[in-house]
């Protein structure tokens, strides 16, 4: 039987802490989440030791039951991963791991840190031709499942990948302020796109989390066969060699990525671009830590 997906990341978090408690990880988790504790939220039936000021006597009254007034800080937080499998995390990484892997490591990173603390955790997934779902868990099992549905989904087999259709699910399902982590590859910005990131960002707290794509120009790597993995088309060696094509590459890379950031920052946006596995863990953590301070 394959080793659980989750287990590997525990074990790595664990090393990361360089202790078996895992307080370290507890800071960086509380500061995933924004909110103060007077937030109204909604309400519950009274129960010994609340105090009296939470009581709503109107509600209270048309419901024929006690009635208190239930603060954010309360409930359980939410935290929806959106994580790309399609074809394209099936493709590697610019340290040449696979994507869907850092995908995975992602989302069982922070997956672990929420559920950990009580906090529930959701699933969007699919490609271009289906979009899937799971319902926020706070369960190892249910991570689990999460994290074996994007390693088992993401391959070369499957539809190219369809980012806008997975941002346009979570926001005509996510109707409630929740924590949303995305996960994709270095996609192009469309109209679409941004649209989704802008309604996003105004509704939820977004972390997002960019895969690094291979350098196709590299040449470390010149007696490989390099294939797009959206097309199956092969780059002939001669391109490669081409120094005018390595330097547009280079312009285009650099524009798409500006034109992301400006739009994600500027909407205070969390950004965590990451290129191996066994950075996830330290990217991760650091992008988190450094959330904690800007926000004090």
């Amino acid at each position: 039987m394959t080793a659980p997906l989750l287990q590997r990341i525990k074990s790595k978090l664990f090393l990361r802490s360089r202790r078996k408690a895992t307080h370290l990880l507890d800071g960086h988790y509380a500061s995933i989440h924004r909110g103060r504790s007077l937030d109204f939220d909604d309400l519950r039936e009274y129960v010994p030791g609340d105090a009296v000021s939470d009581i709503d006597w109107k509600a209270s009254a048309r419901a024929s039951t006690t009635l208190v007034r239930r603060w954010a800080d309360e409930r359980r937080h939410r935290v929806m991963f959106i994580v790309d499998s399609g074809r394209n995390m099936a493709a590697r990484s610019i340290a040449d791991d696979l994507k869907r892997d850092i995908a995975v490591a992602v989302t069982g990173t922070l997956g672990y840190l929420a559920i950990r603390h009580g906090d529930e955790v959701g699933l969007i997934s699919g490609d271009e031709d289906s979009v899937r779902q799971r319902p926020f868990l706070s369960t190892e099992g249910a991570l689990e499942r999460m994290l074996r549905e994007i390693n088992d989904s993401a391959s070369l087999e499957a539809p190219v990948s369809d980012m806008s259709a997975l941002l346009a699910r979570a926001q005509t399902t996510l109707k409630h302020r929740a924590m949303v982590v995305v996960v994709t590859d270095e996609i192009g910005l469309s109209e679409e796109l941004e649209t989704s990131v802008i309604a996003l960002a105004a509704q939820h707290e977004l972390f997002w989390v960019e895969v690094l794509d291979a350098d196709p120009t590299n040449h470390a790597r010149k007696e490989a066969r390099i294939f797009d993995v959206a097309g199956e088309w092969e780059m002939p060696a001669a391109l490669r060699e081409n120094s005018r094509l390595r330097r547009e590459f280079l312009q285009q890379y650099d524009t798409r990525r500006e034109r992301m950031r400006e739009l994600l920052e500027h909407r205070g946006v969390t950004v965590v671009r990451i290129g191996r596995t066994d950075d996830a863990v330290p990217q991760l953590l650091r992008a988190l830590k450094a959330r904690q301070h800007a926000r004090r």
